[in-house]
């Protein structure tokens, strides 16, 4: 069962807080795609370390729900790179199709984090009210993220659409919409084991793709 504890959510708000550092010192710095590269699979390899260590169940479905959905992300950054040329990343680095390779962790670790507020919300206010406030939330963090990105190298977006400094409108639309699904999709597991969490990230997955064509669309 899918559970919350104090210990966890220390544990992923000072994982986000690192995140979050990093990228500030990437920015500054502009530090390029090695220093996204050292944060995503550092990140990732605390949230193993630390499910294997307290053998903690949500925690590990989440890892499995984040994975899944990240590499089924690598369909959406195909869209946005190749098909409607917007999303640009350096190159200078290893490829899996159109993203760096350390993207499928990336995301993962968004997830995470995400999801695991998805769920603290839906046990505090139910998983409806929970999907408006982090979809809200998660509108409004993405603009100082790619913010960030850019200035860090990691990735930018030609200004071929509507932008809000350095995020396309549609990107914001989009990471909203991914946002609101979280608490739906993973208190729907809360019974289930890892299959489902992995069948759920990668449902999550094919969300993300249908939410970036129909972002594109309102906004684009």
């Amino acid at each position: 069962m899918i559970t919350t504890n104090k210990k966890l959510t220390w544990f992923i708000v000072i994982t986000q807080a690192i995140l979050m550092a990093w990228s500030i010192g990437s920015s500054v710095l502009e530090a390029g795609p090695l220093s996204a590269s050292i944060i995503s699979y550092g990140l990732f390899g605390l949230y193993i370390l630390y499910a294997v260590i307290t053998k903690d169940s949500t925690l590990s479905r989440l890892i499995l729900f984040g994975l899944a959905a990240g590499v089924m992300e690598l369909i959406t950054d195909h869209y946005l790179v190749d098909t409607i040329n917007s999303l640009v990343y350096p190159g200078k680095e290893a490829m899996i199709w159109s993203s760096p390779a350390y993207m499928p962790f990336a995301w993962a670790n968004v997830l995470i984090q995400l999801g695991y507020y998805g769920l603290l919300l839906s046990k505090w206010k139910g998983w409806l009210v929970a999907s408006i406030i982090l979809g809200v939330a998660g509108a409004m963090y993405i603009p100082l993220y790619e913010h960030l990105a850019k200035d860090a190298g990691w990735w930018w977006y030609h200004p071929n659409a509507p932008m809000i400094f350095n995020a396309p409108v549609y990107v914001i639309i989009c990471e909203g919409l991914i946002s609101l699904s979280l608490p739906l999709l993973l208190t729907r597991s809360s019974n289930k084991g890892a299959i489902s969490a992995t069948v759920l990230g990668i449902i999550c997955g094919g969300w993300i793709y249908l939410s970036a064509l129909i972002a594109y669309w309102i906004g684009g």
